[in-house]
């Protein structure tokens, strides 16, 4: 009975990282451009009044490259806000350099956050100083976004077509390390997720909303207590009949290296917890999800290992065959990069990522504090904040 579960398991399993894959994959090539990109149409005239808002810390390279690419958006009239925590902040000096001479760009420091988590409180000051203007863009600080970005995320919220649209981001391979490809595959399949129908949630990337339906919807007050930002919007606006529309053609992009298991173990984890506390019921019912999918991996394992001491049978060629497979999928969703590299390694780094998700997803039981930017946050189920523990330096 248990192997006609296993094998059951099995062929699930590889069906649903195949209809994964033919969901999404259109998504990921529009995102690169492959076959051609539509023109950009121009923005209405006169055009709405837009204000782009970007949370941000620290002085890396990748921060700098972000603010060069934010900066250099073409087509479209805006005013730009980069906020920081506190004037001390190393992102201080990056946007003082980076906007200087630029009298539509601002520096504004938010101060520190009390009752959410720090980039709501700053992306909600941000709106504040930006006034009452049409459109309001959220953008994370440290992916590098094309010269089109900002045209191509609000297209279809200047047509009409929608009053909120998101991207995502699209994580670019620098080296061959395996947690640095485990990472890609786990941002590839957040990506190809939200472009899938009725999925589409603004995360891990940019946002774009008409501030007539933020402020009317309630959204400030969401944020005002919210242990993550874009993230509450969806659930909150698809219980009002409102959902975000996917721009795959506007992705920005994030050059990773040097990733290690630890920090993406971290990221990942993160990124689960998001679903926990905003969509607790999704959460618990998805749970069967890396459960059932460790259970597989580790059935198939053992059989294989039975077979290969005791007798090669049916049920071990099946385990050989279900695992070879598993790891052919790895180069099919790796070449969706422009990353070149070993077949073996892209094989390697998704069965990999397979199996640790199911202990990252394991440690969203264990706790309800999620740790972001040195601070911890004591969250809520639903997805308020119930405590900011800093360290006693940190004030």
């Amino acid at each position: 009975m248990w192997l006609n579960l296993l094998f059951l398991g099995m062929a699930a399993h590889l069906a649903v990282l195949l209809l994964l894959y033919a969901v999404g994959a259109p998504a990921v090539r529009a995102a690169r451009g492959l076959g051609g990109r539509p023109p950009v149409p121009p923005p209405p005239v006169p055009q709405p009044s837009v204000a782009m808002i970007v949370p941000l810390t620290g002085d890396t390279p990748a921060v700098r490259r972000g603010l060069a690419s934010l900066l250099a958006q073409e087509g479209v009239a805006r005013e730009s806000w980069f906020v920081i925590r506190d004037a001390d902040d190393p992102a201080a000096r990056a946007v003082e350099e980076a906007i200087r001479g630029r009298s539509e760009a601002h520096l504004l420091v938010a101060g520190p956050a009390a009752a959410c988590c720090q980039k709501n409180h700053s992306l909600l000051a941000g709106i504040r100083a930006a006034g009452d203007v049409d459109i309001l863009v959220f953008c994370d600080s440290g992916h590098v976004a094309a010269p089109d970005f900002l045209a191509r995320l609000l297209a279809p919220v200047f047509r009409g077509e929608t009053v909120l649209s998101t991207t995502h981001r699209r994580v670019v391979p620098g080296d061959g390390r395996l947690a640095t490809l485990a990472h890609y595959f786990a941002a590839l399949a957040v990506m190809m997720l939200q472009n899938a129908p009725l999925l589409a949630q603004p995360w891990g990337g940019a946002t774009a909303i008409r501030r007539k339906t933020f402020v009317g919807e309630g959204l400030e007050a969401v944020w005002a207590r919210g242990v993550v930002d874009d993230f509450t919007l969806g659930p909150h606006l698809a219980r009002r009949g409102i959902r975000a529309l996917p721009v795959p053609e506007a992705c920005p992009t994030t050059p990773l290296s040097s990733q290690t298991w630890g920090a993406w173990a971290d990221w990942w984890t993160r990124q689960l917890f998001y679903l926990k506390f905003c969509m607790p019921l999704a959460w618990l019912a998805a749970t069967l999800v890396p459960l059932t999918a460790g259970a597989v991996l580790a059935g198939a394992c053992w059989t294989l290992c039975a077979g290969l001491f005791g007798g090669f049978g049916s049920e071990a060629l099946a385990s050989a065959a279900y695992l070879g497979l598993l790891a052919a999928l790895g180069p099919l969703f790796g070449s969706l990069s422009e990353s070149r590299r070993p077949p073996w390694r892209w094989a390697l780094a998704f069965v990999l990522m397979q199996a640790l998700s199911v202990a990252c997803y394991a440690r969203t039981w264990t706790t309800n504090t999620l740790t972001w930017r040195g601070i911890r946050y004591k969250a809520r189920l639903d997805g308020s904040v119930a405590a900011v523990l800093r360290d006693p330096d940190d004030s």
